[in-house]
């Protein structure tokens, strides 16, 4: 596992406010951070969620992007999810739920996080 850490500002497209982003990604895969800093430095003004889409659409993985706006911390994560069609690799039990090993994982991942009954 590969982790970049990287802090860059861009403006608040309301009212032109500097903000300071604080970027995490991890991956299995080499990020050349030349890419990371031209693909942060591309966004001079944007809203948060706008811009980590558009970095988790550039370098996958997994993501957190935190800022601190007008007093309120925003924190978006991309690719936390669990990708289609995968099944469990062994018995998973959630509460009283128990989820046989090759059951398709999004069932159980919807489970833990409270979406399922």
């Amino acid at each position: 596992m590969n982790i970049y850490r990287y802090r860059f500002v861009s403006a608040c497209p309301n009212n032109n406010a500097p903000i300071i982003y604080d970027l995490t990604i991890e991956s299995q895969t080499m990020v050349h951070v030349e890419h990371i800093t031209t693909a942060c430095a591309m966004h001079k003004a944007a809203f948060h969620e706008a811009i980590a889409d558009d970095l988790f659409s550039h370098f996958g993985g997994h993501q957190v992007l935190t800022a601190h706006h007008h007093g309120v911390d925003i924190e978006t994560r991309r690719g936390f999810g669990v990708p289609s069609g995968t099944r469990l690799a062994k018995r998973v039990s959630v509460g009283t739920t128990v989820f046989e090993k090759g059951t398709c994982a999004e069932l159980a991942h919807e489970a833990i996080n409270g979406a399922c009954a």
